[in-house]
């Protein structure tokens, strides 16, 4: 028995058509037919075609088109949503509290921020409540264009193995951003100073003013590869598991050259920071986790 590359694809019950397609086409016919038995033998058949064939072809473009791989009623059904939802989103986990009577506006054109992650473990790992733990590990990359056939055969048999040996969910993610640059700067700019001769720390320190020049222009981009995890169930066997797998995904990629990196807290607290925003400024070196105390003396 042959398996379909995409498991997700829908049965196809007749004419090569999915139940979906036929309930889509079916409920057209029959309002055609009730169009026809209202209409139809009081107006002239030129009459009525030019009535049904709007009709129809609504039918067959619905039934047969997809949006970015969506249906189009799922698409209408989250255009609706979006605006029947309010625009403006605060952060309130408890629910937004009542206003006091005095206030005399209304609420009703804001509503919680509702977020999948609750907060990020000082282990690493993304609480996701109800959904269990997420583990995210950043991947190195490699130029596939360049390797000889044999090499690209053997990379897309080892990532093979890989997708072989998930049995739970996992997602693959490329981000291109503005690239961070400050650590590189503060880098050169602490080691010119360690320079043997002057003209050796003039240019490093031209160079990290031309490093700061292309973080202003936003010119400079970076690609990062990223694979998370997520595990249901009681926190220590949720953690414990999440674990193995990133192991053993990271002894899959070692054979092919890549590495894989567990994110620390701050990592996976700023990757989420630049997805929610990626335009805007990087956030600050050497933060603290959502839910740290941050101390200090005054």
């Amino acid at each position: 028995m042959r398996v379909p590359a995409d498991v997700d694809m829908a049965d196809r019950i007749l004419a090569g058509l999915t139940a979906r397609q036929l309930a889509i086409i079916g409920a057209h016919v029959l309002a055609l037919w009730a169009l026809w038995f209202v209409v139809g033998q009081h107006i002239p058949v030129f009459a009525f075609g030019a009535l049904a064939v709007p009709i129809a072809a609504v039918g067959l473009v619905w039934a047969t088109s997809k949006v970015e791989g969506t249906t189009l009623e799922r698409l209408a059904l989250a255009a609706i949503r979006h605006v029947a939802r309010p625009r403006r989103r605060v952060l309130a986990p408890e629910g937004l509290p009542e206003l006091p009577k005095w206030w005399g506006a209304s609420t009703d054109a804001v509503a919680p921020l509702d977020l999948p992650v609750q907060t990020v473990a000082p282990d690493g790992y993304l609480e996701l409540g109800d959904e269990g733990l997420a583990v995210v590990c950043r991947a190195s990359s490699l130029n596939f264009t360049l390797r000889s056939e044999a090499e690209q055969r053997a990379l897309t048999d080892g990532f093979g193995r890989l997708l072989n040996a998930l049995d739970a969910p996992a997602q693959f993610l490329v981000r291109s951003e503005r690239a961070d640059l400050r650590a590189v700067i503060e880098g050169i700019e602490e080691r010119a100073t360690a320079l043997p001769h002057p003209a050796l720390e003039a240019a490093a320190l031209e160079h990290a003013a031309f490093l700061g020049s292309l973080a202003s222009q936003r010119n400079a981009l970076s690609r990062r590869v990223f694979i998370s995890f997520r595990e249901r169930g009681a926190r220590d066997e949720a953690s414990t598991r999440l674990a193995h797998r990133a192991e053993e995904a990271e002894t899959l990629l070692r054979g092919l050259g890549i590495k894989l990196k567990h994110l620390a807290p701050l990592e996976v607290a700023e990757l989420l920071s630049r997805a929610s925003d990626p335009e805007s400024a990087p956030p600050p070196l050497g933060g603290a986790l959502p839910d740290e105390v941050v101390e200090g003396r005054w």
